[in-house]
């Protein structure tokens, strides 16, 4: 089966779904085993659709068309599901809105966990939520971290009602402990930059749901920001990840550009970045004289099977690969080239796109990608448009490179400094409608190194707070790797 075969099937799943719900006919004859089958194809059509069929979906219903249709028809099941107390039918709606993602999901999750973890449905899903948790920390290549690896302390705690600012930029798995999650909160207001967004409304984090006043998560998405807009504590913000990128790394202008494009993106991760597409575009006869240069860091084996790749396609005289250079090089490279291409099927605030336009590159991207706020593309950095008008605008936007302006706008609406203090106006608001004193002001964050501190010195200034961190680490359970301060 085609991957547009798949897609197409997918959305036949969940209109009929829909048509079901809009009928009345969900619950006529039908058996809790006929349910409990229904949403597992719904789920499987949602987590297919909203991934690998994404771009499919984007031409034949609209990326958010799932999303609208579930939100549309919320109250149906509310009502049914706030009903007669212990009936079939009140348990079997409740399932609906806990199991797929519904407006107030997690909310939900946590009522059918309470009344009904027994059920052979929850405990299976449970246990699957717990495994998938599992796996994700098992399969970190990286076998030791350190704190600063993971979270960066913002702001520390005053003396006086005053909550300090953790902020959570990998490894948000480890919120799924709800023991370590309430240590965390009571000191803290995290905010918190999943590094995929909440694409599939991972069940495992709603533990932040139940913050004690708020999380703040950094999420590009407006589905994303519209689903956590609906959980009870949670507070969204756009600002995440490439926001912060340094303004100040040696960007390189007016070199000479041999290369037409640059795609920047993990080899390690070809199918979900798409490098196959990129080459696929390279051979369409708007872009087939047209050189490119392939950026990112992987494992040797899977850069060389990127090279296969390239050879295979007959590309090795206008296609350039290069891997794992430093990343205070990134500049001089892009400095090469006239403009940038991302394709990626999920995102969250990509550090790729801002680095594209600190270095003057316009770039085109493909609108489905979800996890990137799409208003950063506009007349001054370039275009985000569906996969069939992909070559089209490659083209437009190598011709009319002059009419855009990357680098200015990057430093007139971007930057450390500048979202550094977006974030700043945005927690003390917070802090203000929660009720808690601001006596100081986060400091300066990055999108990326070592500590994510924009002052190396400030990692050493919350030392006292980095220790009482990993105090509350090593009484938490099966990580598979060792976390250390230092």
């Amino acid at each position: 089966m085609t991957q547009g075969d798949k897609a197409r099937e997918s959305i036949a799943t969940i209109d009929k779904f829909f048509s079901l719900i809009d009928s009345g006919d969900l619950f006529t004859g039908s058996d809790p085993l006929s349910h409990r089958n229904l949403r597992s194809d719904v789920l499987s059509a949602l987590s297919y659709l909203l991934y690998w069929g994404r771009p499919i979906l984007e031409e034949a219903r609209g990326v958010t068309w799932p999303y609208d249709g579930l939100q549309k028809r919320y109250h149906i099941l509310r009502e049914l599901a706030e009903g007669e107390k212990n009936s079939s039918l009140q348990r079997q709606a409740l399932f609906f809105l806990a199991l797929l993602p519904f407006p107030r999901q997690w909310s939900n999750l946590f009522k059918v966990e309470a009344l009904y973890r027994d059920d052979v449905e929850i405990r299976s899903f449970l246990s699957e939520e717990k495994q998938k948790v599992s796996d994700r920390l098992q399969k970190k290549v990286q076998k030791e971290y350190k704190l600063r690896h993971f979270c960066q302390v913002l702001k520390a705690p005053g003396k006086e009602n005053e909550k300090g600012v953790l902020r959570i930029f990998a490894l948000p798995y480890l919120m799924a402990n709800s023991m370590l999650f309430r240590q965390l909160n009571r000191r803290y207001i995290l905010y918190v930059e999943p590094p995929w967004g909440v694409v599939f409304r991972h069940t495992w984090l709603r533990n932040l749901s139940t913050a004690e006043d708020a999380c703040v998560f950094g999420v590009g998405s407006a589905d994303d920001i519209l689903f956590l807009n609906s959980q009870p504590q949670m507070v969204p913000t756009p600002l995440a990840h490439g926001d912060y990128l340094s303004e100040n790394d040696a960007v390189v202008l007016d070199q000479r550009q041999e290369y037409d494009l640059v795609f920047n993106s993990t080899y390690d991760d070809i199918p979900r970045k798409r490098h196959e597409l990129m080459l696929e575009l390279l051979q369409h006869q708007l872009l087939m004289d047209k050189k490119a240069l392939f950026l990112g860091r992987g494992r040797q084996e899977n850069v060389d099977q990127f090279k296969s790749l390239v050879g295979r396609a007959g590309l090795e005289d206008r296609v350039t690969v290069m891997a794992n250079i430093l990343r205070q090089d990134i500049p001089s490279q892009l400095g090469r080239c006239k403009m940038g291409v991302h394709l990626s099927l999920n995102e969250n605030g990509c550090r790729s796109l801002y680095e594209y336009f600190r270095s003057d590159l316009p770039c085109v991207i493909s609108s489905s990608m979800p996890g990137t706020h799409l208003d950063i593309f506009n007349a001054q950095t370039g275009l985000a448009v569906t996969d069939k008008e992909l070559p089209e605008a490659i083209a437009f936007v190598l011709t009319h490179r002059d009419q855009f302006a990357p680098r200015r706008w990057f430093l007139e609406n971007s930057g450390s400094s500048r979202s550094s203090q977006k974030l700043n106006r945005f927690l003390k608001q917070l802090f203000k409608k929660l009720g808690y004193a601001w006596r100081d002001d986060i400091v300066p964050l990055l999108s990326g190194g070592p500590n994510r501190y924009a002052n190396p010195s400030d990692y050493e200034r919350f030392r006292e707070e980095f220790l009482w961190i990993f105090g509350c680490l090593k009484n938490v359970g099966n990580i598979p790797f060792r976390i250390v301060v230092d």
